[in-house]
């Protein structure tokens, strides 16, 4: 008889964001009771590695999944079954963390508490997500071919609309010359190129290693019991025939760098307005010590209206109709986004540069400080309204190395100091400016 499974609860049990886990074969269920919401929301992850050989092909799984199941074969029948249960939701989509590729799967169902009706519907939605998952239409040992050609013109479309928001496009690129050789580089959605030349008996076959060998992480938030959630859940995700042989030791992600000669990348496409980015290294894990502090430093530096890069280049010099700041603390990255003119690639580069070496010296004002903790705090409250942001905080805990609830959180954001956000200021290296501009214009620029 196997050993029964322990739960993994916090010592904080009254506090509202805190996960109860359980684990089996790879299979963690992460339950939150609460009274909080109305409906039962469920999330189901499965965490791979990113890599060039998988990337397109685990891209495009989740998509064919939702195409139907072998109960509800096609999208109509699958909307219908979500229907009956007073208006059930199913979404899937593909994630990329860090240097981690996550299938991701999102489930809300009315809870039946709050109805007048016998039907269990939150077994029934479950049933319906593993059919989904599990179960997929197949033929000659593959996906159905109709429904993989459906979703490579669909995922080429997908990729081409990136190409589309120059702001999305300018980021990416930005990212990509700055992780040049290393996981992150590779895109969310895989290479357009590979599109044609993967068969539905590959996709399979892949899928097949992922349920087998993923580790799988499945959340429920909602007025539930743990244990007799917790119970169902084993039940309806407990593989079947041989045991999953689940590999957790991936490999790490290159968070610390060693400064090197900046990058300076320019891009010609057709454009009317230039984009501007700029790519540092914080140095700084999820894991540190110095996480928020660094969520400090962000804040000030360019993640909100109050920030220097929005105050000194966009309002005081009307050098970009937008300027901020963003934190990958999955990689260890910040990386700043700015809509320029063409001629003002410079100007408004030497400003941000400048709000850098301020923060280095010391130059932050309590105001600062107190509007970005202040943010961030408000940010982190909002979140227990968003049951499906609470998983993924926790899942992001999980794949950095170190889980933080939002009450936990906001104890470590309370506690930056001026002096703790100079230190991680002074570590934070420049390393890539990307311009996208003009086909046209001075070729010097």
């Amino acid at each position: 008889m196997p050993e029964p499974r322990k739960w993994h609860s916090p010592e904080r049990m009254n506090a509202m964001s805190q996960f109860i886990t359980r684990e089996e074969q790879g299979l963690y269920v992460h339950v939150l009771p609460t009274k909080k919401y109305k409906m039962t929301n469920i999330v189901v992850n499965l965490i791979q590695e990113l890599k060039e050989e998988t990337a397109t092909g685990l891209a495009l799984i989740p998509y064919i999944l939702m195409r139907g199941s072998q109960h509800y074969p096609t999208t109509e029948k699958l909307q219908l079954a979500l229907d009956d249960l007073y208006g059930a939701s199913l979404h899937s989509t593909i994630v990329k963390k860090g240097e981690r590729h996550v299938l991701d799967f999102t489930m809300s169902v009315p809870n039946e508490k709050f109805l007048s009706t016998e039907v269990n519907l939150f077994q029934n939605a479950l049933d319906i997500l593993a059919g989904v998952m599990t179960a997929p239409l197949t033929e000659n040992g593959g996906f159905l071919p109709g429904y993989v050609d459906a979703e490579k013109e669909q995922q080429r479309k997908r990729m081409a609309a990136i190409l589309d928001d120059k702001t999305s496009y300018a980021r990416e690129r930005c990212l990509e010359e700055m992780t040049q050789g290393e996981p992150f580089a590779i895109p969310r959605l895989g290479r357009e190129e590979q599109l044609a030349t993967i068969t539905p008996q590959e996709l399979y076959n892949l899928y097949q290693e992922v349920l087998r060998t993923a580790p799988m992480h499945v959340y429920v938030i909602g007025d539930v019991d743990a244990e007799q959630t917790a119970e169902q859940l084993f039940r309806v995700f407990r593989s079947e025939g041989a045991a999953r042989a689940v590999r957790e030791d991936f490999q790490p992600v290159q968070v610390e760098h060693t400064p090197r000669e900046v990058k300076r990348i320019v891009d010609r496409l057709d454009v009317n307005q230039g984009k501007l980015n700029v790519g540092y290294w914080s140095n700084v894990s999820y894991a540190s010590d110095d996480y928020a502090a660094l969520s400090v430093f962000n804040g000030i530096f360019g993640a909100f209206p109050h920030s220097k890069l929005f105050i000194n280049v966009r309002e005081k010099n009307s050098l970009a109709y937008y300027a901020s700041s963003r934190n990958d603390s999955l990689k260890g990255l910040i990386y700043v986004q700015a809509g320029v003119e063409f001629e003002n690639f410079e100007k408004a580069l030497a400003i941000i540069e400048e709000q850098l070496e301020e923060m280095k010296r010391g130059n932050i004002t309590e105001q600062e400080m107190e509007f970005t903790i202040n943010g961030y705090v408000n940010s982190y409250k909002t979140s227990l309204d968003q049951p499906t942001t609470l998983a993924d905080i926790h899942l992001n805990g999980l794949i950095g190395g170190k889980v933080r609830s939002t009450e936990e959180m906001i104890e470590l954001l309370h506690k930056v100091t001026v002096e703790d956000v100079v230190r991680v200021a002074q570590a934070v290296k420049l390393d890539t400016v990307y311009m996208l501009r003009d086909k046209e214009g001075d070729s010097h620029a």
